[in-house]
């Protein structure tokens, strides 16, 4: 996803709080918020800034909401946002594309994997090593069908 396109869809799901924004339709819509400000506060228009935060402060937080249920995790984690570099962390964690709860879709019919010599393999959602014998990943939960 282009950075126009990122910024399109964020406002056009301006307080959609459902469904999911992929990484970089958030840290896009980001720095387009970030590049703003900036070119609103050197213009020194106090009003226009402050106009401009509110106008956003929706859409940011239906879009950090929907990043949060993309990685699988509840909206609620946009509280975090009150710890600065927890909150980055959080945000940056890719996408569950396996079991995801909140994303349509993704709902965990289980996945397919080729184990490797002696029936050891890895995880296909997240990489982490299945040992023998395993019928969901240690990692993210995922179920193997065998």
């Amino acid at each position: 996803m282009g950075p126009v396109q990122a910024v399109r869809t964020c406002f056009t799901k301006y307080a959609d709080f459902r469904g999911a924004a992929t990484r970089p339709e958030y840290w896009w819509f980001v720095l387009f918020n970030v590049v703003v400000s900036v070119v609103l506060s050197s213009a020194h228009s106090a009003v226009g800034s402050t106009l401009y935060s509110l106008v956003v402060l929706v859409p940011s937080l239906a879009v950090m909401v929907r990043r949060h249920h993309d990685a699988g995790r509840s909206g609620w984690w946009a509280l975090t946002i009150l710890i600065w570099p927890w909150a980055l962390v959080l945000l940056a964690y890719p996408t569950k594309a396996y079991n995801n709860k909140y994303v349509t879709g993704r709902g965990g019919a289980g996945v397919t994997e080729a184990p490797l010599a002696g029936g050891v393999g890895y995880c296909p959602v997240c990489g982490k090593l299945r040992l023998p014998g395993q019928t969901f990943c240690s990692g993210c939960e995922t179920k193997f069908d065998d």
